[in-house]
């Protein structure tokens, strides 16, 4: 472990300095970690960063700052093995404390305590093979709790957690578009020219490599990260979560594992054993409910049409786009 060449590392991506030698202390850690367990941090693997998890859970050392600590030298090291099994420890790490959040504040925290009582939510680092099965529990209390309307209200009340200023810059380059089409095929656009960048650098999409035939799929699906407008419908998908692999899968059951990008429902779909109510997919319509409330400035209604964990090949969703954007469009 070299902690000047480090330190340099971060020092040219502008880090503050509070923040380098909190990472170089958490690193270190790491590194002890690893030495008492006869592994090197140089080439640390996914079963090394698991291990550590756990230990960080078993000491009350789970925190966001020490994986975030871990990312930074993930980049100094450029293990990309490493980056990937820390993504997906985090990902999505706050959707089941927001869902409670929202659960208190829609029905208070008195029957919210009573409608998820003896459920053990994971802490963060736990494994995403041991989150399905309690996703299920809590998605079957609230259908046998809460009406039809009320359980739709939470689920898409942005469980993500990203804030809505992160999407101010997309509402401005909709102000700047000639209307909803023209920014659609602009942003489809756009988004192709980020996977050709990093298919070219040969780095990682997030958790999944860009080659080709990733940039070629998505190049023929103007519905990935954009949308195609029908009318005053929006339809829209994700790209899938490791698209080159799902596309070269033959077994179904994997080929949605890959294509999946919920990490509180993914593992599930390797065998199909735990049968995860599709319910929980309105938190993904709340992931785009959240951005479009943002580039339309108003409240948007959002709706899935198709999900993997009904059966279907992709996850597809509905946009209900209100009437003077639709004019707009279509104003000849």
């Amino acid at each position: 472990m070299n902690i000047d060449d480090f330190r340099k590392f971060c020092e040219e991506k502008e880090y503050k300095k509070e923040i380098i030698e909190e990472t170089i202390e958490k690193i270190e850690h790491f590194n002890n970690f690893l030495h008492d367990i006869r592994r090197n941090i140089d080439t640390v693997n996914e079963k090394d960063v698991h291990k550590y998890a756990q230990h960080l859970i078993d000491t009350g050392n789970n925190s966001k700052e020490t994986f975030y600590a871990l990312i930074r030298y993930c980049g100094f090291l450029g293990n990309e093995n490493m980056l990937i099994a820390l993504y997906e420890l985090l990902d999505g790490s706050d959707v089941l404390v927001n869902l409670t959040r929202e659960l208190s504040e829609v029905v208070g925290e008195e029957k919210s305590k009573k409608i998820l009582q003896g459920i053990d939510f994971p802490v963060l680092g736990t494994l995403s093979v041991k989150k399905p099965v309690i996703t299920k529990k809590v998605i079957q209390r609230l259908e046998e709790n809460l009406d039809e309307k009320t359980c739709h209200k939470i689920l898409v009340s942005n469980l993500h957690g990203i804030p809505k200023e992160s999407y101010n810059r997309q509402r401005e380059k909709f102000l700047e578009a000639k209307n909803i089409d023209e920014y659609l095929a602009e942003r489809h656009t756009n988004f192709i020219k980020i996977l050709e960048k990093h298919r070219d650098d040969q780095t990682l999409f997030y958790t999944q490599e860009v080659d080709d035939e990733v940039v070629k799929h998505v190049k023929n699906n103007p519905q990935i990260e954009g949308g195609v407008r029908k009318g005053n419908i929006l339809y829209t998908e994700k790209i899938p979560y490791l698209t080159k692999k799902s596309l070269n899968e033959t077994d179904e059951n994997m080929k949605k594992y890959f294509y999946c990008h919920c990490a509180w429902v993914r593992e599930a779909l390797k065998t199909g054993e735990i049968d995860v109510p599709s319910k929980f997919c309105k938190c993904s319509a709340g992931y785009y409910k959240n951005q479009w409330d943002v580039i339309l400035n108003q409240p948007i209604e959002v709706e899935v049409l198709e999900t993997i964990l009904d059966g279907d090949s992709r996850c597809l969703f509905a946009i209900h786009l209100p009437e003077e954007v639709v004019k707009q469009a279509e104003k000849k």
